[in-house]
């Protein structure tokens, strides 16, 4: 019996309650499995039947992550295709891609519910979708349950995934059919630290493969709670709100981000601003003493990472991990709701970044996957670390593989989607393997390390490589330990004469000319102590933060080549 189908079935028998956070940090829905079963029954009744319209669009907010879940069990039980769109695209552009690809019927949530019905005679049915009691069509009787997925062969298209991270001008639509969704669930079920009974937040937007897949995933392991919101809105959501979870899904923007934020307070000049309630105490303490503390944070950062390597001089270093949790562990977990451990996946995690969560209590594992594989291939375990793994994505799911082409991950087996679609409808079959176009390689226990795409190596005019990931790394820890302002550092050069950057300040920065003399510091000291042929030329400040710059993916994912093009001026003015 498909996986999917016993998931479906088994809604109405375990004790689920799922809350979706709203972007005030509010509980705005809660449902139980059978909640959620019945309205998928309730809803059925009025989706199209397959051979009139064998595809229908999904379009809601984060917030209405529950009646998603709804609408796609609805969907999928008539057969028919789910086609979600992100939320986060504007209203042209979700409608282009209902154009492009022929798709005549959307299920929305309340929140898009006037632009839906704005694109008028666009659309040949609109259908809302609610929990609310009022606008909930009855339940047929009977279980219903008989007839989710009967009927169905492996092959049929359960949905077509948009890609997050695209280096083309429109997103590729990707078929994922019953066998690679049903290999998928399985495999995330397997993983040693998912248990019934659990508290899972999954504050990602369940268009994302990763979010569609682990979502459904984490409800057929039987969990206790499941916590829906919007990463967007995550820091309005400490444990006094979401109670203790045990577990949470991010991506490495968002750790990036809260960890640059903790040392940004840490070392605050309280005497020019508003001390931020919850921080009086700290405030009280000496600025001077409070960077000793940043500097101590920093060398606890270290020896985790050593710790983590399994070398000596991280067991040498365990008193000061030991004494920077007892002094900020418990405030920064809870910020988070206390848990256990973190899943990150999406995009290449900041060592640091996951260094310092693991000093303040917070097991941090990374996997890897894509839409084109189903969601993860691998994932690290709890057991499996102060032995080199942090860094490492695990090992692969069973019944896949992969092999090394040049520097390219080239993935094979069961969770690999079937194809791309193209918009005439035909297919581009993947046939059960897909190259990556990351560049990758196995440790000696079998995991696997991904050091970034194979297509953000920059290739200057003059012919000559390089790889911008570790001078972006060197920038932006340079700019840690002094003034910390930056969100991210982008490397460009691409076909250019030399190399260049842009900076991102982080959100609520002013540029100022200061901070400009400071950053071109950084670009001076950076230069020093590296050949001519590696030194960066051109820079400027970026007067927009890296989301709105369009340089971020729905899924946290750098997309380089907009930033190229979008300051390739940069090199202009600098020749002028």
């Amino acid at each position: 019996m498909s996986t999917l189908k016993t998931l479906f079935e088994s809604l109405p028998g375990f004790e689920l309650k799922l809350e979706s956070y709203g972007r005030r940090g509010d509980v705005v829905t809660e449902a139980t499995g059978q909640d959620v079963f019945d309205a998928a029954l309730a809803y059925r009744e009025l989706l199209p039947a397959r051979d009139t319209h064998p595809r229908i669009g999904l379009l809601f907010r984060s917030e209405e992550t529950i009646e998603f879940l709804a609408a796609m069990f609805a969907a999928i039980s008539r057969g028919l295709t789910v086609v979600p769109l992100y939320p986060n695209w504007d209203a042209e552009t979700q409608l282009s891609y209902l154009r492009l690809y022929g798709i005549g019927v959307v299920a929305v949530g309340d929140g898009f519910l006037q632009r839906a019905e704005g694109w008028g005679d666009e659309l040949d049915e609109t259908i809302n979708v609610s929990l609310d009691a009022e606008k909930l069509p009855a339940v047929p009787a009977g279980d219903g349950s008989g007839s989710f997925l009967d009927g169905l062969d492996d092959d049929h298209p359960v949905a077509w995934i948009f890609t997050s991270g695209t280096s083309g001008d429109m997103a590729k639509c990707t078929e994922i059919s019953l066998s690679n969704m049903d290999a998928a669930i399985e495999n995330i079920r397997n993983l040693d630290f998912l248990v019934e009974g659990m508290v899972a937040h999954c504050p990602l937007s369940a268009s994302h493969i990763f979010a569609f897949v682990v979502m459904t995933a984490f409800i057929s392991l039987k969990p206790r709670r499941v916590l829906l919101s919007d990463v967007q809105y995550l820091a309005r959501l400490p444990q006094k709100k979401t109670g203790k979870i045990d577990a949470i899904i991010l991506v490495p923007i968002v750790i990036n981000r809260m960890r640059s934020l903790f040392y940004e307070r840490l070392c605050a000049d309280f005497s020019e601003e508003k001390i931020p309630p919850g921080l009086e105490n700290l405030a009280r303490l000496p600025l001077g003493f409070r960077r000793l503390l940043k500097r101590l944070c920093r060398r606890a950062e270290e020896g985790a990472l050593s710790l983590e390597a399994g070398r000596l001089s991280g067991w040498l270093g365990l008193p000061v991990i030991l004494l920077a949790r007892f002094l900020f562990g418990r405030m920064v977990r809870q910020r988070m709701g206390s848990p256990e451990f973190m899943v990150l996946g999406g995009a290449r995690p900041n060592l640091q970044s996951m260094a310092f969560f693991e000093v303040m209590g917070i097991r941090v594992l990374q996997g890897w996957g894509m839409t084109e594989t189903t969601g993860p291939v691998c994932v690290s375990t709890l057991s499996d670390r102060r032995s080199g793994a942090l860094g490492t994505c695990g090992r692969l799911f069973p019944g896949t593989t992969a092999r090394i082409d040049g520097e390219e991950l080239v993935v094979e087996g069961t969770q690999i989607a079937k194809g791309y679609v193209e918009p005439d409808g035909t297919l581009e079959l993947f046939n059960g393997s897909q190259r990556t176009g990351d560049r990758a390689a196995f440790d000696d226990r079998g995991r696997l390390k991904v050091f970034g795409k194979v297509s953000d190596r920059i290739t200057t005019d003059n012919g000559l490589n390089y790889l911008p990931l570790p001078m972006e790394d060197d920038l932006k820890a340079a700019d840690l330990k002094k003034l910390n302002i930056l969100e991210e550092v982008v490397v460009v050069g691409d076909a250019r004469p030399r190399l260049g950057c842009v900076y991102f300040l982080r959100e609520g920065v002013e540029k100022t000319a200061l901070r400009e003399e400071y950053l071109g510091g950084l670009v001076r000291e950076f230069n020093a102590s590296r050949p001519v042929d590696q030194q960066l030329g051109p820079w400027t400040v970026s007067a927009h933060g890296l989301k709105e710059s369009g340089g971020i993916g729905p899924s946290g994912k750098l997309v380089r080549r907009r930033i190229e093009e979008q300051y390739g001026s940069l090199y202009a003015a600098a020749d002028g």
